[in-house]
């Protein structure tokens, strides 16, 4: 009875977490196909007659903040990536004890930026985007973005760098390879699993940034982020046009994850273990 029970309660907890996602993922959907008349009059009801105008005008609406969403996170991912996969590993090679020393001064620097809060950040960037003449420009999001998300993955590309067999190294540097021959020829082909997780979480993360998106865009070239938070007003919240574009934007971060799933699960375990 005690074996019976042990093994009913990973499967309860599992039915009750599955619920806890899926009523409101449910009532998302549902909301979605009512009209703003039904959702007033019963927000909570299951039996009612579906109707596809606020997808309709969602997307007719919302294709532009789409359009600079996508572009956004995908600049955002390479220019991190550009940076970050060098900069893992330089910081995980131990070529001597000086450069150990620095690798965990600059590592505990970016352990302090992460704690770093947000919002704090705001006005310092702001003002230096507006000297340079770059507030209310896709590019300042986009450097602003980069700035965000560039200590994260370095600090989550370096255990992967880490898990490289030393014996690699050595053998490049008595064939006679250089630092970069080395890194282009032993270190990026022994990183696709730690490219690939990095680069779909930061697609996930740049995609639902809020802070520096409505603060350095014109609330005319609003990504989703915006769009979704300008549906609540003093006025009152549109809640079916909120739902369907939640539900709308929604869909490219279910295609990136589910394309990414075995590389994130891997990526966190190594993470965990180094």
């Amino acid at each position: 009875m005690t074996s019976r029970l042990k093994g009913a309660l990973p499967v309860g907890f599992t039915v009750v977490l599955a619920l806890l996602y899926a009523i409101p993922l449910v009532w998302i959907v549902l909301t979605t196909f009512k009209s703003n008349s039904q959702v007033l009059q019963s927000p909570n009801s299951v039996i009612f007659t579906p109707t596809f105008d606020t997808l309709e005008t969602i997307i007719s609406a919302a294709a532009d903040s789409i359009l600079i969403s996508f572009v956004v996170a995908s600049l955002v991912t390479v220019l991190v990536l550009m940076v970050a996969v060098p900069a893992a590993y330089a910081l995980a090679r131990r070529v001597s004890a000086a450069w150990i020393t620095v690798g965990a001064i600059a590592l505990g620097a970016f352990l302090v930026l992460q704690m770093v809060p947000q919002p704090m950040a705001v006005i310092p960037i702001y003002g230096i985007l507006a000297n340079w003449g770059l507030v209310n420009q896709i590019g300042g999001l986009v450097l602003a973005d980069t700035a965000l998300f560039l200590p994260f993955a370095i600090l989550l590309l370096r255990p992967f760098v880490l898990a490289i067999p030393p014996q690699l190294y050595e053998a490049a540097q008595i064939d006679g390879a250089t630092q970069w021959r080395t890194f282009r020829s032993v270190v990026i082909p022994m990183l696709p699993n730690g490219i690939a997780t990095v680069s779909s979480l930061l697609f996930i993360m740049t995609w639902g940034e809020f802070i520096y998106a409505t603060t350095l865009l014109d609330p005319s070239d609003m990504p989703v982020s915006g769009l979704l938070a300008q549906q609540v007003s003093m006025y009152g919240t549109n809640w079916n046009q909120m739902m369907g574009l939640a539900l709308l934007t929604s869909i490219p971060l279910l295609v990136v994850f589910l394309i990414a799933k075995r590389y994130l699960v891997q990526g966190l375990s190594v993470g965990a273990v180094k």
